[in-house]
């Protein structure tokens, strides 16, 4: 691929330069210019021509990599219109001064141009005009393949976020979580009727919530948090004073942005992960501060039978990084710490 774009650029760069040199000579004289006649200055055209053309594709190939350009198109024009200008005069003004010396003309380069100051000044207007028109569609290209990137990352970045929600979803919608909520239904039936109505509703609202995240890239912590709240008060009824839990959220940050259902993979990783009884409660802190959210919990003894809860966190932090740079952060000591960065995108969706 790369062979074939060079093949082409020769090609381009060898009828251009064949062109502007027809033009002149044919304004100067009146009449066609003789290639059949003089092979050196047929092949000296198109030599001259491609280190041209190459030159100024090199530069126009490292400017378009400077990520300021992205957002200063207008300087970089100008720069480009600049630095391809004093490109081609420098490059013209070497490829005549070897012409002169290899043909041997009796002419030093001031005094060509001073004889042929018409030519000069066309050839200083030819230049400027190609100038313009290699910028100009230099521009064009990168800007389209630069608008083609952009929306091929966001067309991946978007599958990636589906796929990565949809995991986040199936693992929510597992029988075993549906199992011990039918237990605790069937437990609460016979001691409150009004009980066992509110945890059916807060059941739902949860189930409702989880299966409409993977239509939300983003959410609003506000929302979330009120998720939480239902989600904890599952975890109450169903371990009673064993579980605890304590929000403290700070209300100008509940705008902010947050990928569904982070917290409670993180409150359900606390309850999944730690041995704990009415004696020794596992208590959990949901707070805000410095723009993040904290999730932290005492580690208590760990089950046997649970499997890590890598998965988990490793699903969190790939759908942080379709959105920002910005890195989840664990801290693991005596309390087990996740900071989740509170996020300002707009709402896709």
């Amino acid at each position: 691929m790369q062979i074939r774009k060079i093949i082409s650029l020769f090609f381009i760069n060898a009828i251009i330069g064949l062109i502007l040199y027809t033009y002149l000579y044919f304004s100067q004289l009146g009449e066609f210019p003789k290639f059949s006649e003089d092979w050196f200055l047929f092949l000296f055209l198109i030599v001259g021509a491609n280190i041209i053309g190459f030159s100024v594709a090199f530069i126009n190939s490292i400017l378009n990599k400077v990520p300021i350009w992205q957002k200063k198109i207008g300087l970089r024009f100008i720069l480009g219109l600049a630095v391809n200008y004093a490109i081609i005069l420098i490059i013209v003004y070497l490829c005549v001064f070897v012409f002169v010396n290899i043909t041997k003309l009796n002419f030093t380069i001031s005094a060509l141009i001073e004889e042929y100051r018409e030519i000069a000044v066309r050839i200083y207007i030819l230049i400027l005009v190609l100038d313009i028109l290699l910028v100009v569609s230099d521009f064009l290209i990168y800007s389209y393949k630069y608008y083609s990137h952009g929306q091929l990352k966001t067309a991946r970045l978007a599958r990636e976020q589906m796929e990565l929600q949809f995991e986040a979803l199936r693992t929510q919608l597992s029988p075993h979580y549906l199992f011990n909520s039918l237990n605790t239904i069937s437990s609460l039936i016979y001691k409150s009727e009004k009980q066992t109505e509110e945890y059916i509703r807060k059941l739902a609202g949860t189930y409702k919530y989880i299966l409409e995240s993977d239509k939300i890239p983003l959410i609003n912590l506000e929302k979330e948090v009120e998720f939480i709240y239902d989600y904890c008060y599952l975890l109450n009824i169903r371990f009673g004073k064993a579980f605890k839990v304590h929000f403290d959220i700070f209300k100008p940050l509940e705008k902010m942005l947050i990928p569904p259902i982070s917290i409670q993979i993180l409150v359900e990783n606390a309850v999944k992960h730690n041995v704990f009884d009415d004696e020794n409660p596992l208590e959990v802190d949901v707070i805000t501060k410095n723009n993040s959210v904290f999730v932290k919990n005492r580690i208590l003894k760990n089950p046997s039978d649970r499997e890590s809860f890598k998965i988990g966190l490793g699903n969190i932090r790939k759908r942080y990084e379709v959105f920002t740079d910005k890195k989840i952060r664990i801290v693991k000591n005596d309390f087990f710490e996740v900071e989740l960065p509170l996020l300002k995108h707009e709402i896709n969706g």
